[in-house]
């Protein structure tokens, strides 16, 4: 009977994480090594995300009741999955990273905004810019002009104090 209540309490915990995920990445993580796996978390919580080897079994039943029910099909093997709760990409950016260096380290499918991932698209999303660089972008894009601006109305200064100083001598 504790057995099932361990169980129960797994199945719910995972159904707590999916609900407040913007995304969840699944991977087959068969093969790689503990020490490259305890990087890959390390790197994962960084991102403000989570990664966890699940039970297929426990993870499907957290998902069965979801919109991300779709997942289920890709519960084979064994099975990483990644709950990014507050930037979608980073952690996305993050497993890509490591999958360039660890090739055993597979993907399998995702979810984000209801809609189900293929690899070919959680490798479209790996290389959208993170919320950092956008907020890069945009300082720089907004800065542009106010420079712009600010220079305009130095030229305009220097030029009316040349034009008052013959007037004043």
């Amino acid at each position: 009977m504790k057995d099932i209540s361990h169980k129960e309490a797994y199945v719910k915990e995972f159904a707590e994480k999916l609900a407040k995920s913007q995304v969840v990445v699944l991977a087959n993580c068969e093969g790689v090594q503990v020490s490259d796996m305890t990087a890959l978390r390390k790197a994962v919580r960084e991102t403000g995300s989570e990664l966890r080897v699940v039970k297929n079994t426990l993870l499907c039943r957290a998902l069965h009741n979801t919109p991300m029910k779709e997942l289920e099909a890709h519960m084979k093997g064994s099975t990483a999955v990644t709950f990014g709760y507050n930037d979608p990409i980073a952690p996305v950016k993050a497993l890509f990273e490591f999958a360039d260096k660890a090739k055993k380290f597979t993907f399998k499918a995702g979810f984000m905004d209801g809609q189900a991932l293929d690899v070919n698209q959680l490798t479209a999303l790996s290389k959208i810019p993170g919320r950092k660089e956008l907020y890069g972008m945009l300082a720089s894009a907004v800065q542009g002009p106010i420079r712009k601006f600010a220079g305009v109305l130095d030229a305009l200064r220097e030029k009316r104090e040349k034009e008052a100083a013959p007037a004043a001598a």
